[in-house]
């Protein structure tokens, strides 16, 4: 027919009536799309949307994703709090055990984002305890850390750039960051990605932001990698985050957060692992400001300087970071003889 229901009124998308028995079947059979594509190689399934598919179809894609790999990953777009989800007029269930492994992290996103950009560290730390409380540990530690997407603007262009507020295509096409906008928006990425690094989750990268790539929403978000005209020092940030995340992969990938400091500009946390002895933790502090931030009463005793500002600090339990600063300390605690650390 010429015309038929779409997803959005997307010609190009037909809708499907997911639970039609030989469409699941098609998806989800013993030689399913599912389990032919694990069998050839694919690691998982990211399902786009993930909140217009029916719990039952879910439930179907999800048994035949573990029998043919149990390790294989179910990863859904959920935009808010997937504990907590409403869609078409019911909570869904996608982590208590039946069907995402997974999901995309835009709650950690847009309180960094927000953080960057004015917003207070005790509302980004809420906003990060918030998800950590909320969601079971096992899909904590695999969530998508993301800062861009296909679906949104360039992180870049969020830090830097005027606002769109609702403008066409038109305007967005015509504007681009300043030199001194983009100063400015590569000094708050990079404190954005050491964010995104060093929270519970996997780092995940929309290609061409470790680049300094740059665009409004689609498609100016979407535009080829700039080849042969990189940011150098911005892909060099990207990839020294990356060894940190190696070298610190017994903290980082399974490690419990705790905020340590978070008032006005400054923002402070612990990821930590407990061990035979005590615990070691990695202390994370950033200062978004402009000017000298102190973090007060700080004592970080067994502390090993990793990596930005200098340390130890001066005597006397206030820690002070330099304007757009921020410091990474490993530390051992021993446990005493109450069995504290």
């Amino acid at each position: 027919p010429e015309q038929y229901a779409s997803w959005w009124g997307f010609d190009t998308l037909p809708e499907l009536d997911e639970m039609t028995p030989s469409f699941v079947a098609y998806i989800t059979g013993d030689d399913g799309i599912v389990r032919q594509r694990i069998r050839k190689g694919a690691g998982g399934w990211r399902l786009d949307v993930a909140d217009e598919l029916p719990d039952g179809f879910l439930y179907a894609l999800r048994r035949a994703v573990k029998a043919e790999d149990p390790d294989a990953l179910l990863l859904g777009e959920v935009w808010e709090d997937a504990s907590c989800k409403e869609s078409y007029g019911h909570l869904r269930p996608y982590l208590l055990g039946k069907q995402l492994d997974s999901v995309m992290n835009y709650p950690f996103r847009d309180a960094i984002l927000r953080y960057m950009n004015g917003g207070g560290s005790a509302e980004f730390a809420n906003a990060v305890e918030r998800i950590a409380e909320n969601y079971p540990p096992q899909v904590l530690r695999l969530l998508m850390n993301h800062i861009g997407t296909h679906d949104t603007e360039r992180a870049l262009t969020v830090l830097a750039g005027e606002p769109s507020a609702g403008r066409g295509r038109h305007w967005q096409a015509q504007h681009h960051l300043s030199a001194a906008e983009r100063e400015s928006g590569v000094r708050r990425l990079r404190l954005a990605t050491l964010l995104q690094f060093c929270l519970p989750g996997v780092p995940c990268i929309y290609y061409g932001d470790e680049a300094g790539m740059e665009g409004y929403r689609d498609p100016f978000n979407r535009a080829c990698y700039p080849w042969g005209h990189e940011d150098e020092d911005l892909i060099a940030w990207y990839r020294y985050l990356g060894l940190l995340r190696q070298e610190h992969g017994d903290i980082l990938k399974d490690g419990g957060l705790r905020s340590v400091y978070a008032h006005d500009n400054v923002l402070s946390f612990e990821r930590y692992v407990e061990t035979e002895g005590g615990e070691d933790a990695l202390f994370v502090a950033v200062n978004r400001s402009m000017e000298n931030a102190v973090i007060p009463g700080l004592h970080l005793d067994n502390a090993e300087f990793i990596f930005g500002a200098p340390y130890p600090n001066p005597a006397g339990g206030d820690f002070k970071l330099p304007p757009f600063g921020f410091t990474l300390l490993r530390i051992h605690r021993e446990k005493t003889e109450n069995g504290e650390s």
